[in-house]
């Protein structure tokens, strides 16, 4: 085959101009400081990366995974709702960014790529490999998964960091879905609000009677004491020092018995998580019904 010299230097050019605009992607995503900005930018950086960026590929230490650009804009996003600082580490030899919150000194946290059935992105804690949410830039859905959130608050690592911590990190995380819920994003973050403590859905219908009867047994041993409602409430409370917990049964039209969480906390302080983090009994509870009394959230992404 004849070597055409014109034909190699045009597309050295074409892949030069390839790479300036990679450039020019990356360094507004470096400058950009509205949520707006942030989201524009790195849709861009994603959308370039799966139709343009070979070259980059090719030259592998100018190239990284789209989980690394997602990772920063989240930083950038978690920075914008919290007071506490956000840490970017890349691991030696590693392609993806780590993300590191001072409220949780001992924990570490990355993005992955959901299966495609489900799309988007799964923030995980690294040590423990535990799911903390969902974010789907292209069809705007961020959603936390309640089940390996849960888990995660009774971790050693966040049990160290104590309730303070988890109230932080907390904040942080409805500070971050309260910016995305402004561009119009599906947002379901359900129990990590202290601020929006009431009318908690359980994904359970027709509890088993089992259910709160283990809960009444589980709580006496610990010396707590649950009281069924009177009147027109069905459902108990428990009482842990100003902190109101209501487990609620409603009706659906169908007749069906489903139940809900009320926290009834003057201060603001306390979630269900918190909760759960504070009391080994009602955790342990929690994790034993968890088909029933888990909250509801989009099980549909969490693709295992």
């Amino acid at each position: 085959m004849t070597f055409d010299n014109f034909e190699y230097a045009q597309q050295l050019k074409k892949d030069l101009m390839v790479m300036q605009r990679w450039q020019v992607l990356v360094e507004t995503l470096s400058q950009a400081e509205t949520t707006a900005d942030i989201l524009e930018v790195v849709n861009k950086i994603l959308a370039f990366d799966v139709h343009e960026a070979t070259i980059l590929r090719v030259a592998s230490e100018h190239w990284y995974p789209s989980t690394h650009w997602v990772t920063l804009a989240f930083a950038k996003l978690s920075s914008m709702a919290s007071l506490s600082e956000t840490s970017v580490v890349l691991p030696q030899l590693q392609k993806v960014a780590e993300l590191h919150f001072a409220e949780f000194p001992n924990a570490s946290f990355r993005f992955t790529a959901a299966p495609l059935v489900a799309g988007g992105y799964y923030l995980e804690e690294i040590s423990q490999n535990l799911r903390i949410l969902y974010w789907d830039m292209s069809r705007r859905r961020f959603y936390l998964d309640t089940d390996q959130f849960a888990q995660l608050v009774q971790t050693e690592a966040l049990q160290l960091a104590g309730l303070p911590a988890l109230k932080s990190f907390q904040q942080r995380l409805t500070g971050i879905a309260e910016q995305l819920k402004e561009l119009d994003y599906d947002v379901d973050v359900i129990g990590i609000d202290a601020k929006n403590n009431l009318d908690l859905t359980m994904r359970g219908k027709d509890l088993p009677v089992d259910v709160l009867d283990s809960l009444f047994v589980a709580a006496a041993k610990q010396h707590f004491v649950l009281k069924s409602h009177q009147g027109q409430k069905t459902g108990t409370t428990l009482k842990i020092a100003d902190v109101t917990l209501d487990i609620i049964q409603n009706r659906d039209d169908n007749g069906h018995s489903f139940w809900h969480y009320d926290i009834i906390d003057n201060n603001q302080d306390v979630t269900l998580y918190s909760l759960i983090q504070q009391l080994p009994f009602l955790a342990q509870w929690y994790n034993m019904w968890l088909d029933q009394v888990g909250l509801k959230d989009h099980r549909e992404v969490f693709v295992e």
